[in-house]
């Protein structure tokens, strides 16, 4: 399997090697994927949205949703995962230091982009799509089509978060 990021192999987070090099204390880290957990972003949420309230900064956040049932029926499961893996790891590789990506559900990664606003979030919106539109003609860590969702939005004077991140996860949803 070959790794867009220049490699010729993911990493297999849910291999003994690397769950050993990613701790998995307090439920911070996804086992499988390596990526920050959704119990983590359920503890640093409330802290940054209030941190970009007093700071009048932008938040902006990206959903990706592969289709795993397909690959684990076409191909297995340790396949499936390690396709995910991959795409966590070339978000978090297209991503500033101050974002953070983490594993949402089985099949959903979530990207906050601080200081991002709408623009900037159309901007990597973009890029993704074009990034992830090798993957949907095979030319991905598979060779074969990889069905990718993606939904992004931003939050702007008047939104919730919550509604915003609804309409992310629901465009993405709808892409695959």
């Amino acid at each position: 399997m070959t790794d867009p990021l220049g490699g010729t192999a993911p990493l297999r987070p849910h291999s003994t090697k690397i769950r050993a090099v990613v701790p998995l204390d307090a439920g911070i880290r996804d086992p499988e994927t390596g990526l920050y957990s959704r119990v983590y972003f359920d503890e640093v949420i409330g802290r940054e949205l209030e941190r970009a309230k007093r700071h009048g900064s932008a938040l902006s956040v990206v959903s990706v949703v592969l289709d795993l049932g397909d690959l684990e029926t076409d191909c297995d499961r340790e396949t499936a995962l390690d396709v995910l893996a991959v795409a966590g790891r070339v978000l978090a590789a297209i991503t500033r230091d101050t974002d953070l990506v983490f594993r949402w559900e089985r099949d959903e990664l979530l990207v906050l982009l601080f200081e991002a606003d709408a623009t900037a979030c159309q901007k990597k919106t973009e890029m993704l799509n074009a990034l992830f539109g090798d993957w949907r003609e095979g030319k991905g860590p598979v060779a074969r089509p990889v069905r990718i969702g993606i939904g992004a939005g931003a939050l702007e004077e008047g939104r919730v978060f919550a509604g915003v991140l609804q309409a992310a996860r629901a465009t993405a949803r709808r892409a695959v």
